[in-house]
């Protein structure tokens, strides 16, 4: 049987999570005729139909196809490791190094740590995704990420699994958004007894919910909460039309909703329910070998005031 090369289960694997061949030659930085090529050799070789493939809906796996996928995901996370093992090598080798973000915070911080990675190494090829902490944590489990970066709610929960540890990359607290109409925006700061009587638009999406608790607690039982949503867009779109104020963990720094009015974030005076962000990673020896570089250039940015630090 003719052997199968790393370099055809990575063309595969592109296809099979983007879609389509033309999207997988992109990312790849390969011709689509390469792509084409290495599915082919596969398909010969296994002597099965890995893909249906049709102009008007890109291309699809076939059962044997998801299947093929799951085992060649295991076989090259284990060929990752083993590069590891001699890092002369594994730079070059190792494929695009996968990091993710907590939703609310990804748009501040993943988009300026992708310009200044592609700016100071153009030879490092990068992957992102975006979930919850929950979400995150699974995808680093099986192999999916590097590293991620979060707040920290694993140190209060006790919930970050062996084989992980995490590091600050710089401290956070609890604001309150306005929309500039609303008699509290012009203030330097507000109280807690200022918005008990002010209606609330409360975002629960986790972990934001378990950083809000504390000030949510002491504004019962006068809190007046008007509306709730785990949609953090439409939380801001509700402030800016004056629908109420919410309570919201720094970095945002965005002046305008989704819809393009303007908001404004006070803070709290006491402060309140401060945390962290932080970045996650694999623990011991095994890493991919761009993920150090990852992470020195996400502290040198946030010392810098960068990746949302000085809001």
């Amino acid at each position: 049987m003719p052997d199968l090369s790393l370099v055809q289960l990575r063309h595969f694997c592109a296809v099979a999570e983007h879609g389509s061949i033309s999207e997988a030659a992109r990312v790849k930085h390969v011709s689509a005729t390469a792509i084409s090529s290495a599915i082919n050799s596969l398909e010969r070789t296994l002597g099965t139909q890995l893909c249906d493939r049709e102009r008007s809906r890109g291309v699809t796996l076939t059962p044997n196809g998801h299947h093929f996928y799951r085992e060649a995901r295991r076989v090259l996370r284990d060929a990752d490791d083993l590069l590891r093992l001699h890092p002369e090598a594994a730079a070059e080798h190792a494929g695009p190094v996968h990091i993710g973000a907590f939703g609310t915070i990804a748009p501040v911080i993943l988009p300026e740590l992708i310009e200044t990675l592609e700016r100071e190494r153009p030879g490092m090829q990068i992957e992102v995704s975006t979930g919850t902490a929950l979400e995150l944590v699974e995808m680093m489990e099986v192999g999916d990420l590097h590293c991620f970066f979060s707040y920290d709610v694993f140190s209060r929960a006790g919930s970050l699994p062996a084989g992980l540890e995490m590091k600050a990359l710089y401290q956070t607290e609890l604001q309150a958004l306005f929309s500039p109409s609303h008699p509290l925006a012009a203030r330097a700061s507000v109280s807690i007894d200022d918005l008990k009587s002010e209606p609330m638009i409360v975002f629960e999406s986790n972990p934001s919910r378990r950083f809000s608790a504390a000030a949510l607690g002491q504004l019962r039982p006068d809190m007046k909460v008007r509306f709730r949503t785990r949609e953090y867009e439409l939380m801001r779109a509700m402030v800016a039309r004056g629908l109420g104020y919410s309570l919201v963990m720094n970095p945002f720094p965005a002046a305008a909703s989704f819809d393009g009015r303007p908001v404004r974030s006070v803070r709290l005076d006491p402060p309140l329910a401060g945390t962290t962000v932080v970045v996650v990673k694999p623990s011991g020896r095994w890493q991919h070998p761009h993920t150090k570089a990852v992470i020195e250039v996400a502290h040198r940015l946030a010392a810098a005031g960068g990746l949302g630090a000085s809001q």
